[in-house]
């Protein structure tokens, strides 16, 4: 099971690397769109339509590596209050929802996927894009969030991290 897990941590990482990659991306073609329009030179008519594609694949690479960190957002107020038995098991709960919402949004998310690989639909703005190109890193995403979340249980932790009381009025 650790083989599995440790596969599953790298391509958590390499996704991140590569949402990474993607943020560099941005910040040279946005750049480069501003100097060009104050110097005068030659714009490139995709770049809004390069960054807003990038943004939204941003969002789901980054997803089973912030899981796997603890990055995403908890209010874990009530958490704190709660009896340490109780406790163990609304984290249970809630790490078993969110898996299963993640995984359910895997399968919608790869039913389209599979429905715009087959009509061969393109997306036409200020250059023609696939559409399975923008559903692509959904279902992955998603699936390896949702995997993240489960993977939990077999590491014997939680994904709030340190026990609520330990940070209790930050």
């Amino acid at each position: 099971m650790t083989s599995a897990l440790r596969i599953l941590d790298a391509v958590s990482l390499l996704l991140f690397r590569l949402a990474c990659l993607l943020v560099a991306a941005i910040v040279l073609i946005v750049l480069y769109d501003v100097l060009s329009r104050n110097l005068g030179l030659p714009t490139v008519i995709w770049a809004v339509n390069s960054v807003e594609y990038a943004m939204l694949h941003i969002t789901f690479l980054c997803l089973p590596w912030l899981v796997l960190t603890r990055g995403h957002v908890c209010v874990e107020v009530l958490l704190t209050y709660m009896p340490a038995g109780l406790r163990h098991y609304w984290q249970a709960g809630l790490q078993i929802l969110s898996a299963a919402i993640c995984l359910y949004l895997t399968y919608h998310t790869g039913k389209s996927l599979i429905r715009v690989l087959a009509s061969g639909s393109y997306e036409v703005r200020s250059f023609d894009a696939p559409m399975w190109a923008l559903y692509l890193t959904m279902p992955l995403g998603f699936g390896l969030g949702g995997l993240q979340f489960l993977a939990f249980f077999a590491r014997g932790e939680s994904f709030f991290g340190a026990p609520p009381e330990s940070h209790a009025g930050m």
